[in-house]
């Protein structure tokens, strides 16, 4: 089975650089797929442990010359990387400034002017030589490899000139403002990318950093990240949970908003589960730990939204196809530049001058961000909203959905069954319909069992012990008790089963009722009517859906009777009853081969073929975890009305995407030419350059104030 690692990679300067690295994962024996974010310097790789390791891959990108990382050692490292690109930044500008003098008449002698201008050159500008030097070891070249170039061609020149000619034709204060403004443009864009991935840092210090462990009845500090399963640690009023547990002792409300979205406190007692980065609101709780570190449920969704941010969306593939010979290009345009302003008799050094603009004014940066960056802030903003995207893919996709396919029970109704009729066929004092009931439902977990469960237990019911358990999905349950077959579940499946239901033929038919029937052996020994309610915001999340250009149908395991009544109920174009799993999955199959770009909403074992089928599958946050593996969106609010949200949110960042990706184009298709005409200082050039990257980040954060509501 395919593992996943994720890492922190340093030095990725432009989208040249992404190419680089994801060409040589390609050439990793065991790598299955990759990919890596400009956006966050992150990579995510999925390998085969049986042919290489995560190791290995780090050890391949590191000798690229970008030092790669697991992502959960970074952060520390990742804030070093910053300060020192700040100080060379100030660096830059405190030698550089006095370089400018001249302009005002107030020149440097010509030694401190070649000081100040080395200085920032191999100082300052040494990331540019460095970045250069790596990409030539393996034949390849970057946006340093541009920068390196272009200032030290206007360096070179003006140190020639200085020992030939005197202080004449000196650009110094060119190469050294053009390292100073391309650092302060780094410095800017890293700013601006750490505020893209702010919907991340949100959900990472949802977690304490501190639990209180108890050791022997003794109460210990310990970082939470030490809390071991098993370990015993207490809750304090106030204070958020550190791992998942289970109450031990205590009793207590807890505030669960962040996993679910209901906003209100949940009751806790002894037996409960509790969640990492949940509050607990006034009581003290002692609980064993059962998850800890990323296997908590926060955990997932951080790893989940990791995995998000760090995928690629198709649309990528354009920038990337262009990032691939972008660098190339730029340098033979660059000759062409100085060997043509050369051969028309025209001035060599103006020629150079241009060239050098071409060089800095080319930025593979803004394409490389215009994508991930949008990304990175939509999965967030998503996160925040309670709706987990698993990949970019998944977000592209969903602002093309026309067909949503609903499950019912748990999806369109609140899937909470309550049992308002209970009949038997034998009226007998000692009747076992009851026990075996229990029994059968004690080891099932569809809601009709739970309804059954909950209203027996009321009626002080003892289970029957059965043996041989099986589960049919979508159709019912069975156990042996006393070397019996016992049955329970839809009359098609007692049916089946060979059961004779004749005596309440009429009952099935009923239309506003769930029947549920138990029998043993061949004789039906009665049956549970039940409700379902439909979810309160069922018919206006249908209303939005039509509203936005999508048909919706019911898909479900209920009678035909059932599902045209509730159907009719929201407003769904169409509805199918009595459908089981596989066939919810070739109905999809079926939607798909007609060229519709299909998504399906469930939350049970039995959605979870069709999730997997659909092109998108939003699994109801409450849902089972087949159902939550199965899907591409998770919404933990459990609200039908958060699908209308992803696709809103879908149209809007692609529209932004496809903002970004014009303005890069644009501003490349018309700086290089204005640049080779010499109608462009290389200092504006190189101003123009980091600006470009800042506008495509400063767009894509835009998102992050776009409100997410539905009319």
């Amino acid at each position: 089975m395919d593992k996943q690692c994720l890492l922190k990679i340093d030095r990725i300067n432009c989208a040249s650089c992404v190419q680089k690295i994801e060409n040589r994962l390609a050439q990793v024996p065991g790598v299955v797929r990759s990919s890596v974010n400009f956006a966050n310097s992150e990579a995510s790789v999925d390998y085969d442990p049986q042919k290489t390791s995560a190791d290995q891959i780090m050890r391949a990108i590191t000798e690229l010359g970008y030092p790669a990382h697991p992502q959960d050692s970074m952060h520390a490292h990742k804030d070093g990387s910053f300060r020192t690109l700040c100080f060379q930044t100030i660096l830059a500008f405190a030698c550089s400034i006095p370089l400018a003098l001249h302009m005002f008449n107030l020149p440097l002698p010509l030694w401190l002017q070649i000081a100040l201008a080395t200085l920032v050159q191999f100082g300052a500008g040494y990331p540019f030589y460095y970045g250069t030097w790596q990409g030539l070891r393996h034949y390849s070249s970057n946006m340093d490899t541009l920068v390196a170039l272009g200032t030290t061609a206007a360096y070179g020149y003006s140190l020639y000139s200085a020992f030939t000619t005197g202080p004449h034709h000196l650009y110094f204060e060119t190469s050294a403002f053009l390292i100073s403004f391309i650092l302060l443009g780094k410095v800017l864009e890293m700013k601006a990318r750490k505020r893209a991935n702010i919907g991340m840092r949100a959900l990472m210090t949802l977690q304490p950093k501190m639990a209180h462990i108890v050791v022997q009845g003794e109460q210990r500090e310990v970082p939470a990240d030490q809390v071991a399963l098993g370990d015993l640690f207490l809750v304090r009023p106030g204070d958020r949970v550190p791992v998942d547990g289970i109450v031990t002792e205590g009793n207590s409300t807890i505030d669960e908003s962040m996993l679910t979205g209901e906003s209100l406190p949940v009751e806790k007692n002894a037996g409960d589960k509790v969640f990492a980065g949940t509050v607990n609101q006034h009581g003290l709780l002692k609980a064993k730990a059962t998850q800890v570190g990323p296997e908590t449920a926060l955990g997932h969704i951080v790893r989940m939204v990791e995995q998000a941010q760090a995928s690629k969306a198709p649309i990528q593939r354009i920038a990337d196809k262009v990032t691939a010979v972008f660098v190339p290009f730029v340098l033979l345009f660059s000759l062409v530049t100085f060997l043509a302003w050369a051969s028309f008799g025209l001035d060599p050094v103006d020629g150079l001058i241009n060239a050098i603009a071409v060089l800095v004014i080319a930025c593979p940066c803004a394409l490389g961000l215009a994508t991930p960056a949008a990304i990175m802030v939509a999965s967030g903003k998503a996160a925040r909203e309670g709706i987990l995207i698993k990949n970019a893919e998944v977000l592209e996709m969903a602002q093309n959905i026309r067909t949503l396919l609903l499950d019912k029970t748990g999806t369109v109704t609140e899937g909470e069954l309550q049992i308002f009729e209970t009949r038997e066929t034998q009226r007998k004092q000692n009747s076992e319909f009851l026990n075996l009931a229990l029994g059968l439902a004690s080891l099932s977990d569809h809601p009709a069992s739970r309804a059954i469960i909950a209203h027996l237990k009321k009626l002080n019911v003892a289970p029957a012990e059965l043996t041989h358990f099986t589960a049919y999905p979508g159709k019912g349950i069975s156990g042996t008790y006393q070397g019996t077959s016992c049955y329970m579940g839809m009359p098609a499946f007692l049916q089946a089963m060979k059961v004779d239901i004749s005596e309440f033929e009429a009952s099935w038919k009923e239309e506003s009722v769930f029947i549920v029937g138990l029998a043993k052996g061949t004789e039906c020994l009665g049956y549970f009517l039940m409700t379902d309610r439909v979810r309160p915001e069922a018919r206006a999340a249908v209303a939005y859906f039509h509203e936005i250009g999508m048909k919706v149908y019911l898909l479900t395991g209920d009678r035909k009777n059932s599902a045209a009544r509730v159907s009719k109920a929201i407003g769904c174009d169409g509805y199918e009853g009595e459908i089981l799993p596989e066939h919810k999955a070739e109905y999809v199959l079926r939607l798909k081969k007609k060229g519709e770009v299909t998504a399906m909403v469930g939350d049970g074992i039995n959605d979870a073929p069709a999730l997997s089928s659909a092109d998108i599958g939003f699994a109801i946050g409450a849902g089972n975890d087949v159902a939550l593996e199965s899907a591409s969106v998770i919404l933990m609010k459990s609200q039908l009305l958060d699908v209308g949200k992803t696709v809103l949110l879908a149209r809007m960042t692609f529209r932004t995407i496809r903002q970004n990706l014009f303005f890069a184009f644009a501003y490349n298709c018309l700086g290089l030419p204005i640049a080779a005409l010499g109608l462009l200082n290389p200092l504006i050039a190189g101003i123009a350059m980091a600006l470009s990257s800042i506008s495509v980040v400063a767009n894509s954060l835009l998102l992050a104030r776009r409100p997410m509501n539905l009319k």
